[in-house]
């Protein structure tokens, strides 16, 4: 049976470096050198279980502290760039903010013409004929309290003129 791919295709597709999308690694990425080479001088890790060793793996029960300490020192490098971890480490403290929430425009027209017609009396409004949805009460004032607490309500509702 004969296979229907080209595979110096294959190969150039297996060996393209990704596309980085963060702008902090982008700026200190090198495309000369492999993925796990960018990764480490760095200082971070692109094989978790080899960067991370626990008691259960190396199992030695007559091997000194010294031994140990002498292996440890020679398996970890250096970081050349450790300023991108701490970059990466700020831009995650950092709170991103809060979640903007917009409402569909069928239902802030729904919304804004029950408000106008009348105001807080939630009840009045689920017998309202535009009320296909049969929503209740409870449902509807849950709606235009999340519609007031929004944007959208600024732009849209008229702001009372302040008399002089």
């Amino acid at each position: 049976m004969p296979l229907n791919y080209n595979k110096k295709k294959l190969s150039k597709k297996m060996k393209k470096m990704p596309s980085v999308t963060c702008p902090l690694i982008k700026d200190h990425w090198n495309n000369k050198v492999s993925v796990a080479k960018n990764l480490s001088i760095f200082g971070l890790s692109n094989n978790p279980n080899r960067s991370v060793s626990t008691g259960f793996t190396n199992i030695q029960p007559q091997v000194e502290e010294e031994d140990i300490n002498v292996q440890s020192k020679k398996r970890k490098r250096e970081p050349r760039q450790p300023q991108v971890v701490k970059l990466l480490e700020e831009q995650a403290k950092k709170p991103t903010g809060i979640k903007q929430i917009t409402l569909p425009p069928g239902t802030v027209k729904f919304l804004t013409g029950l408000m106008e017609k009348y105001g807080d009396n939630y009840k009045a409004m689920t017998k309202d004929p535009k009320n296909v949805y049969q929503m209740t009460w409870k449902q509807i004032r849950a709606k235009i309290l999340t519609f007031k607490s929004i944007k959208q309500y600024e732009h849209l509702m008229p702001q009372p003129i302040a008399e002089s």
